[in-house]
């Protein structure tokens, strides 16, 4: 049986994507970044951006949490996809404190390193299983072992070596780390 509130959850959810794609429609955005394969624009009003896309695995990573925000507390929410404008529609993110954005840093250097010492390809878990958890600090261990555990969730075949992790790439979203791009 549904419950009224779970109803009444869904209608209020409908609405407010409709509302922001109505600000969309109307131009009312402001570009706030760009990278390899995408843009990233504040809708203007709200707490939401939208990025479009050309990157077909990073769309697919979108498509799988859409909606899912208990589950990926890892990623950014995600609150609405378009497969046919390979746009989605994400809260917005605080930048991350420089404390957090160096031991990020410091990790993928490592990382980079032990890669090129493994002479194949090896994924961040890789690193932190075998030796990155002793050279890093303890929250942005526990950060990367729920990614772990939510990238495996995701059921994509290889993301965990696609992973675009950097720290230009977190962000905090309610004080807690989050993926904004993948």
């Amino acid at each position: 049986m549904i419950r009224l509130k779970t109803i009444l959850e869904q209608v209020s959810a409908e609405e407010q994507i409709n509302n922001l794609l109505d600000i969309i429609k109307s131009k009312q955005y402001e570009r706030i970044g760009a990278g390899d394969n995408g843009i990233v624009y504040a809708i203007s009003g709200t707490d939401y951006v939208f990025k479009i896309t050309r990157e077909r695995d990073e769309f697919d990573v979108a498509s799988v949490i859409v909606g899912r925000e208990s589950e990926f507390t890892c990623f950014v929410p995600v609150v609405y996809v378009n497969d046919s404008e390979k746009m989605y529609i994400m809260h917005n993110a605080d930048p991350l404190p420089q404390q957090y954005k160096t031991a990020i840093d410091n990790f993928y250097a490592r990382y980079t390193k032990f890669a090129l010492e493994m002479q194949g390809e090896v994924s961040i878990f890789d690193y932190l299983d075998a030796e990155g958890s002793r050279e890093t600090e303890r929250t942005l261990v526990d950060f990367l072992r729920r990614l772990q555990q939510q990238v495996e969730r995701t059921g994509i075949a290889e993301f965990d070596l696609d992973l675009d992790f950097k720290s230009d790439n977190v962000m905090l979203y309610q004080s807690k780390m989050v993926l904004v791009d993948w």
